[in-house]
């Protein structure tokens, strides 16, 4: 690569990172990393894992570009579109749109063409990845000792949840993260984060009632992620579903990679009319709010007062709990090859002040920062190779590296806490899980919520 990309891939930035591998070469190798989503027949009904299905494709498709496959059994290939039913489209076509239609295969034809992950009741192939869940739990982990579980539909999120840690196993064996990754279970509930799933009280309730109005702060990575897990939810009717979709930016080609949403179709638009048109083609009413947040944003009165926030500026975090919501929940992702894969999440009204949650940095912190920076621009291999341009080099060294599937994840655990606070569930201030050690999670419960935290917000029904 001559000139200098300031586009270059942040999925492809863990290897030149971490690897000093080039721009090229680590593309090529996410090329040679095949994946096959395995549908079995009875994936045609079940609408959660319908949703896992097109989660994993979302997301697959993205980190394996060109090197995703589908084998769906017949009766699941004819079976309506259970996630969007208004679509009028066979569940097979559904994935055919996001995967491409010369990526199906027969059963035959699996062979060697990448590690499976198998959904419903599919054959299993030695060495293939089980999606499985119930209630509000979502377990993925090898065929070989993972069992189907129950597979209950009380929160179709699991579905998203289930798909982000199927592709997070995945994608943690191929980058040489994790050697246990694909080898082990894993589960996580939405219902009790801080239980073993193995909890009976890990299960949860069938959801009743779904939020009908809120905002989405910020709409990139995070965002997207966020707007997808709504739109695949079991609204009754979403026609009532109201959003405020509120982003400056425009699409770069960098965000359609790590936003599940963007097409290159959208790059040079912006992001709040991009997202807005999807929306839209789900059922939901949505108005586009194009400006910066700052200490100056108020929320109206008559405006929704449900936030959740995607922002990757502390700076514009601290802003929230001055902003007039009356719940925010707030999600950040690390952006390091030693952290990409850590997510915590916060809730406003918290017993901590923003300036606690989220503190600016010391003018040393700053300086250690962009010392390793510039070491990055000015030692790396992989960077010396983009340009002699050192500022670029600089400006690319700063950015983060982001995938998917870790905003897929941080996207299910955001909106089961709204769900939960319309359900009086249990509720969290704060949370902290690494995907490459899932074990080693930390979940705050304050009580459950009451009626006094869900006044001022609006609901409406889910399908039962």
């Amino acid at each position: 690569m001559g000139a200098f990309d300031p586009q270059l891939s942040r999925i492809s930035k863990l290897f030149l990172d971490r690897d000093h591998a080039s721009a090229d070469v680590a593309l090529c190798k996410r090329k040679q990393f095949g994946v096959v989503l395995l549908c079995g027949a009875d994936v045609g009904q079940s609408r959660t894992l319908q949703v896992a299905v097109l989660t994993a494709a979302r997301i697959a498709v993205r980190c394996f570009p060109g090197a995703v496959r589908f084998v769906i059994e017949p009766q699941a290939a004819s079976a309506p579109l259970l996630v969007w039913p208004g679509a009028g489209i066979a569940f097979s076509k559904a994935v055919e749109d996001l995967v491409g239609a010369g990526a199906a295969l027969r059963p035959d034809e699996i062979g060697n063409s990448g590690r499976v992950i198998v959904f419903g009741n599919a054959p299993e192939p030695a060495g293939s990845l089980r999606v499985t869940f119930d209630g509000w739990i979502a377990k993925v982990g090898p065929t070989s000792s993972v069992k189907r579980l129950a597979e209950r539909e009380f929160c179709s999120v699991t579905g998203v949840l289930a798909a982000a840690l199927a592709l997070s196993e995945l994608f943690l064996s191929f980058a040489e993260i994790s050697i246990q990754a694909g080898r082990r279970a894993v589960a996580l509930s939405l219902w009790r984060p801080d239980l073993d799933a193995r909890d009976p009280q890990a299960q949860g309730i069938p959801v009743e009632v779904l939020p009908d109005a809120l905002w989405l702060l910020g709409l990139g990575h995070l965002g997207n992620a966020y707007l997808w897990t709504l739109g695949t939810l079991p609204y009754a009717s979403p026609e009532k579903v109201r959003l405020m979709l509120f982003d400056f930016d425009k699409v770069e080609d960098v965000n359609v990679e790590t936003g599940m949403l963007f097409g290159y179709d959208d790059v040079g638009q912006r992001k709040t009319r991009s997202c807005a048109r999807w929306a839209e083609s789900v059922g939901f009413q949505t108005r586009m709010i194009e400006r910066p947040f700052d200490a100056a944003f108020r929320r109206r009165a008559d405006e929704p007062g449900l936030a959740f926030c995607g922002f990757d500026s502390n700076e514009a975090r601290r802003d929230l709990g001055a902003a007039g919501f009356l719940r925010v929940v707030e999600s950040g992702l690390g952006g390091t090859p030693g952290n990409f894969e850590t997510i915590s999440v916060h809730t406003l009204p918290n017993s901590r002040p923003p300036a606690e949650l989220w503190p600016e940095l010391t003018e040393e912190e700053k300086e250690m920062l962009r010392k390793g920076q510039e070491r990055t621009a000015n030692e790396n291999a992989a960077y010396l190779g983009l340009s002699k341009d050192a500022c670029g080099r600089f400006d690319l060294a700063g950015k983060s590296v982001a995938v998917p599937f870790v905003g897929a994840a941080a996207a299910a655990i955001v909106v089961a806490e709204a769900i939960r606070l319309l359900h009086g569930g249990p509720a969290y201030s704060d949370m902290r899980l690494r995907l490459g050690t899932p074990s080693e999670r930390s979940a705050i419960m304050v009580g459950n919520y009451s009626a006094s935290d869900v006044a001022g917000l609006t609901f409406c029904d889910a399908q039962r």
